[in-house]
Protein backbone atom coordinates (compact mmCIF):
# COMPACT_ATOMS: atom_id res chain seq x y z
CA UNK A 1 0.00 0.00 0.00
CA UNK A 2 2.93 2.48 0.48
CA UNK A 3 4.24 1.72 -2.83
CA UNK A 4 1.79 3.84 -4.52
CA UNK A 5 2.31 7.13 -3.33
CA UNK A 6 6.06 6.68 -3.39
CA UNK A 7 5.56 5.99 -7.39
CA UNK A 8 3.00 8.68 -7.34
CA UNK A 9 5.79 10.86 -5.82
CA UNK A 10 8.46 10.14 -8.25
CA UNK A 11 6.34 10.78 -11.39
CA UNK A 12 5.22 14.20 -9.87
CA UNK A 13 9.06 14.63 -9.08
CA UNK A 14 10.13 13.61 -12.36
CA UNK A 15 7.60 15.87 -14.36
CA UNK A 16 8.60 18.92 -12.28
CA UNK A 17 12.30 18.02 -13.13
CA UNK A 18 11.77 18.32 -16.36
CA UNK A 19 10.14 20.89 -16.99
CA UNK A 20 12.56 22.85 -14.69
CA UNK A 21 15.05 21.60 -17.05
CA UNK A 22 13.90 22.18 -19.98
CA UNK A 23 12.81 25.96 -18.60
CA UNK A 24 16.93 26.06 -17.52
CA UNK A 25 18.13 24.08 -21.14
CA UNK A 26 16.46 26.60 -23.24
CA UNK A 27 17.68 29.63 -21.51
CA UNK A 28 21.07 28.88 -20.78
CA UNK A 29 21.51 25.63 -23.45
CA UNK A 30 23.27 22.65 -21.81
CA UNK A 31 25.74 23.99 -19.55
CA UNK A 32 23.51 24.59 -16.86
CA UNK A 33 24.25 23.22 -13.51
CA UNK A 34 22.13 19.99 -12.48
CA UNK A 35 22.19 21.70 -8.98
CA UNK A 36 20.23 25.05 -10.71
CA UNK A 37 17.85 22.60 -12.14
CA UNK A 38 17.18 20.99 -9.15
CA UNK A 39 16.71 24.28 -7.50
CA UNK A 40 13.81 25.52 -10.17
CA UNK A 41 12.29 21.77 -9.31
CA UNK A 42 12.28 22.29 -5.90
CA UNK A 43 13.84 18.57 -5.13
CA UNK A 44 17.28 17.95 -4.13
CA UNK A 45 19.74 16.84 -6.50
CA UNK A 46 19.72 13.68 -5.27
CA UNK A 47 16.23 13.12 -6.25
CA UNK A 48 17.66 14.61 -9.76
CA UNK A 49 20.48 11.79 -9.93
CA UNK A 50 18.22 9.10 -9.21
CA UNK A 51 15.71 9.91 -11.78
CA UNK A 52 19.04 11.09 -14.20
CA UNK A 53 22.10 9.95 -13.91
CA UNK A 54 23.85 12.00 -15.25
CA UNK A 55 22.91 15.61 -16.80
CA UNK A 56 23.38 14.32 -20.70
CA UNK A 57 20.60 11.82 -19.50
CA UNK A 58 18.48 14.82 -18.54
CA UNK A 59 18.97 16.48 -21.92
CA UNK A 60 18.35 14.25 -23.76
CA UNK A 61 14.77 13.59 -22.31
CA UNK A 62 14.13 16.68 -22.68
CA UNK A 63 14.95 17.62 -26.19
CA UNK A 64 14.27 14.23 -27.75
CA UNK A 65 10.47 14.82 -28.32
CA UNK A 66 10.92 18.10 -30.44
CA UNK A 67 13.78 17.19 -32.32
CA UNK A 68 11.67 14.18 -33.16
CA UNK A 69 8.81 17.01 -34.56
CA UNK A 70 11.12 18.94 -36.44
CA UNK A 71 12.54 15.46 -38.31
CA UNK A 72 9.05 14.35 -38.53
CA UNK A 73 8.42 17.87 -40.72
CA UNK A 74 11.19 17.18 -42.88
CA UNK A 75 9.75 14.07 -44.00
CA UNK A 76 6.37 15.07 -44.33
CA UNK A 77 7.36 17.68 -47.11
CA UNK A 78 9.73 15.22 -49.04
CA UNK A 79 7.05 14.37 -51.44
CA UNK A 80 5.46 18.65 -51.60
CA UNK A 81 4.26 19.80 -55.08
CA UNK A 82 7.25 22.75 -54.61
CA UNK A 83 9.94 21.59 -53.83
CA UNK A 84 11.76 25.55 -53.40
CA UNK A 85 8.83 26.19 -51.35
CA UNK A 86 9.12 23.34 -49.42
CA UNK A 87 12.59 23.44 -48.64
CA UNK A 88 12.98 27.38 -47.86
CA UNK A 89 9.38 27.09 -45.57
CA UNK A 90 11.06 24.09 -43.82
CA UNK A 91 14.57 25.86 -43.12
CA UNK A 92 12.23 29.26 -41.92
CA UNK A 93 9.74 27.01 -39.84
CA UNK A 94 13.29 25.07 -38.13
CA UNK A 95 14.71 28.91 -37.19
CA UNK A 96 11.30 30.17 -35.95
CA UNK A 97 10.82 26.85 -33.76
CA UNK A 98 14.28 27.47 -32.08
CA UNK A 99 16.39 30.96 -32.50
CA UNK A 100 15.45 31.41 -28.84
CA UNK A 101 15.70 27.62 -27.38
CA UNK A 102 19.50 27.15 -26.24
CA UNK A 103 18.58 23.36 -25.97
CA UNK A 104 17.57 23.29 -29.51
CA UNK A 105 20.12 25.56 -31.00
CA UNK A 106 22.97 22.60 -29.04
CA UNK A 107 21.28 19.64 -30.00
CA UNK A 108 20.73 20.30 -33.89
CA UNK A 109 24.37 21.92 -33.86
CA UNK A 110 25.72 18.67 -32.40
CA UNK A 111 25.44 15.27 -34.11
CA UNK A 112 21.70 14.46 -33.07
CA UNK A 113 22.52 10.88 -33.07
CA UNK A 114 24.56 10.76 -29.28
CA UNK A 115 21.00 12.34 -28.17
CA UNK A 116 19.44 8.57 -28.55
CA UNK A 117 19.31 5.28 -30.27
CA UNK A 118 16.43 5.41 -32.40
CA UNK A 119 18.52 6.64 -35.69
CA UNK A 120 17.29 10.63 -35.23
CA UNK A 121 20.17 12.17 -37.04
CA UNK A 122 20.00 9.66 -39.66
CA UNK A 123 16.21 10.45 -40.46
CA UNK A 124 17.28 14.26 -40.04
CA UNK A 125 20.11 14.18 -42.72
CA UNK A 126 18.34 11.83 -44.76
CA UNK A 127 15.23 13.81 -45.10
CA UNK A 128 16.95 17.27 -45.02
CA UNK A 129 19.06 15.95 -48.09
CA UNK A 130 16.23 15.02 -49.98
CA UNK A 131 14.72 18.26 -49.43
CA UNK A 132 17.58 19.52 -50.84
CA UNK A 133 18.01 17.50 -53.72
CA UNK A 134 14.29 18.08 -54.77
CA UNK A 135 15.27 21.58 -54.62
CA UNK A 136 18.00 22.14 -56.34
CA UNK A 137 16.51 19.86 -59.37
CA UNK A 138 14.03 22.57 -59.61
CA UNK A 139 17.15 25.25 -59.54
CA UNK A 140 15.53 26.61 -56.41
CA UNK A 141 19.08 26.21 -54.70
CA UNK A 142 22.79 26.13 -56.34
CA UNK A 143 24.12 22.89 -57.26
CA UNK A 144 26.91 23.27 -55.07
CA UNK A 145 25.57 23.62 -51.73
CA UNK A 146 25.61 20.01 -49.66
CA UNK A 147 23.40 18.73 -46.40
CA UNK A 148 26.19 19.97 -43.89
CA UNK A 149 25.93 23.49 -45.17
CA UNK A 150 22.14 24.00 -44.84
CA UNK A 151 22.61 22.16 -41.29
CA UNK A 152 25.29 24.86 -40.66
CA UNK A 153 23.29 27.80 -42.23
CA UNK A 154 20.36 26.86 -40.38
CA UNK A 155 22.05 26.80 -36.89
CA UNK A 156 24.14 29.77 -37.87
CA UNK A 157 20.89 31.58 -38.63
CA UNK A 158 19.59 30.99 -35.18
CA UNK A 159 21.97 32.74 -33.66
CA UNK A 160 21.97 35.55 -35.46
CA UNK A 161 18.57 36.20 -35.47
CA UNK A 162 18.79 35.59 -31.54
CA UNK A 163 21.76 38.56 -31.05
CA UNK A 164 19.99 40.49 -33.42
CA UNK A 165 15.69 40.43 -32.83
CA UNK A 166 15.09 40.36 -29.19
CA UNK A 167 12.03 39.03 -29.90
CA UNK A 168 9.44 37.63 -33.02
CA UNK A 169 10.10 35.12 -35.90
CA UNK A 170 12.86 34.88 -38.38
CA UNK A 171 13.90 37.82 -40.18
CA UNK A 172 16.59 39.43 -42.41
CA UNK A 173 19.24 36.92 -40.96
CA UNK A 174 17.32 33.90 -41.79
CA UNK A 175 16.65 35.73 -45.44
CA UNK A 176 20.10 36.16 -46.00
CA UNK A 177 20.83 32.98 -45.05
CA UNK A 178 18.74 31.61 -47.66
CA UNK A 179 20.02 34.32 -50.56
CA UNK A 180 23.09 32.31 -49.91
CA UNK A 181 21.72 28.64 -51.13
CA UNK A 182 19.41 30.14 -54.02
CA UNK A 183 21.27 29.89 -57.89
CA UNK A 184 22.21 33.11 -59.21
CA UNK A 185 20.79 33.80 -62.55
CA UNK A 186 21.11 36.74 -64.86
CA UNK A 187 18.06 38.04 -63.92
CA UNK A 188 19.56 38.12 -60.54
CA UNK A 189 22.30 40.64 -61.42
CA UNK A 190 20.56 43.38 -63.05
CA UNK A 191 20.66 45.02 -59.88
CA UNK A 192 19.95 44.81 -55.82
CA UNK A 193 16.16 44.79 -54.97
CA UNK A 194 14.35 46.59 -52.75
CA UNK A 195 13.27 43.89 -50.00
CA UNK A 196 11.22 43.67 -46.19
CA UNK A 197 13.45 43.02 -43.29
CA UNK A 198 12.36 39.56 -43.66
CA UNK A 199 11.94 37.14 -46.46
CA UNK A 200 7.76 35.02 -46.24
CA UNK A 201 7.81 32.97 -43.08
CA UNK A 202 6.78 29.86 -44.74
CA UNK A 203 8.52 29.58 -48.27
CA UNK A 204 11.01 32.14 -47.65
CA UNK A 205 10.68 34.21 -50.75
CA UNK A 206 12.19 37.95 -50.44
CA UNK A 207 8.96 40.09 -49.70
CA UNK A 208 8.55 43.52 -51.48
CA UNK A 209 9.08 46.55 -49.38
CA UNK A 210 5.98 47.79 -47.69
CA UNK A 211 5.23 51.67 -48.30
CA UNK A 212 3.03 51.76 -45.27
CA UNK A 213 2.00 49.93 -42.21
CA UNK A 214 3.45 46.94 -41.29
CA UNK A 215 5.42 45.13 -43.70
CA UNK A 216 3.85 41.97 -44.90
CA UNK A 217 5.15 38.07 -43.03
CA UNK A 218 3.80 36.08 -46.35
CA UNK A 219 4.04 36.17 -49.86
CA UNK A 220 0.23 35.50 -50.59
CA UNK A 221 -2.86 33.91 -49.30
CA UNK A 222 -1.16 30.64 -49.72
CA UNK A 223 1.67 30.47 -47.41
CA UNK A 224 -0.79 31.99 -44.93
CA UNK A 225 -3.25 29.29 -44.84
CA UNK A 226 0.10 26.78 -44.85
CA UNK A 227 1.46 28.74 -41.42
CA UNK A 228 -1.56 28.62 -39.67
CA UNK A 229 -1.92 24.82 -40.38
CA UNK A 230 0.93 24.59 -39.37
CA UNK A 231 0.62 26.32 -36.26
CA UNK A 232 -2.95 24.12 -35.41
CA UNK A 233 -0.45 20.89 -35.53
CA UNK A 234 2.77 22.26 -33.80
Amino acid sequence: MSGRPQRADARRNRERILEAAFEAFAADGRLVPLDDIARRAGVGAGTVYRHFPTKEALFQAVVTERIERIVDEAEALVHAEEPGEAFYGYLMWVVERAMFNHALCDALAADLGTLDARGTDERFTLALGELLRRAQAVGAVRPDVDVQDVRSLMVGAMVMERRRRPEGGPGRMTALACDALRLVTKDDETGPRERNERGCAVCGKPLAAAPTGRPARFCGPACRQKAHRRRKTA
